[in-house]
């Protein structure tokens, strides 16, 4: 069976199971939290995709197509960046703080949306080698997590947090 379809549908059972841990356990969880904390929790995640950097490495990845590699390096690295941005500034009631959970979630979702295909055209899966994990395990909670933040970018400051309660 070629390594396509063993990816895809890893990438499948996981994003199921994220779905199911986010629908029942996460979100209901951090709608106890105000707004920026809320928000700061579902951005959060998105510190890790430095892990993307990982493709430059010819052991983690050998034989990886560079066009592949150094573009996704760099757009996971640049969302990373601005994922500590906003969570800092979250955390910490910056006047920016939302401004850059939207640059990070827009950045950081055109670039998933970019890389799957490109890496499918570049035949890219063939060389993971360790790498696979990080697309399969923990892309599909990141692409939970920017869905969630478009979500709570979209709603504002909406909704009413009184008490440990936040209510749209």
């Amino acid at each position: 069976m070629e390594p396509i379809i063993f990816f895809i549908l890893q990438f499948l059972w996981f994003l199921f199971v994220w779905c199911l841990l986010t629908y029942f356990v996460l979100w209901p969880r951090s709608a106890t939290l105000s707004p920026d904390a809320r928000l700061s929790v579902w951005v959060a995640p998105e510190m890790f995709r430095v892990l993307g950097v990982g493709l430059l490495v010819p052991n983690l990845s050998p034989g990886m197509p560079a066009e592949f590699a150094i573009t996704t390096a760099a757009a996971d690295s640049l969302t990373a960046v601005l994922a500590a941005g906003a969570f800092v500034g979250l955390q910490r009631g910056w006047g920016a703080a939302r401004g850059l959970a939207w640059t990070c979630t827009l950045v950081g979702s055109l670039d998933a949306l970019i890389a799957f295909p490109h890496a499918a055209s570049a035949g890219a899966i063939t060389h993971l080698a360790t790498q696979w994990y990080v697309p399969v395990f923990v892309g599909p909670p990141l692409v939970i997590c920017h869905v969630v933040c478009f979500i709570l970018l979209v709603r504002g400051h909406g909704g009413r947090y009184q008490e440990g309660v936040h209510t749209a």
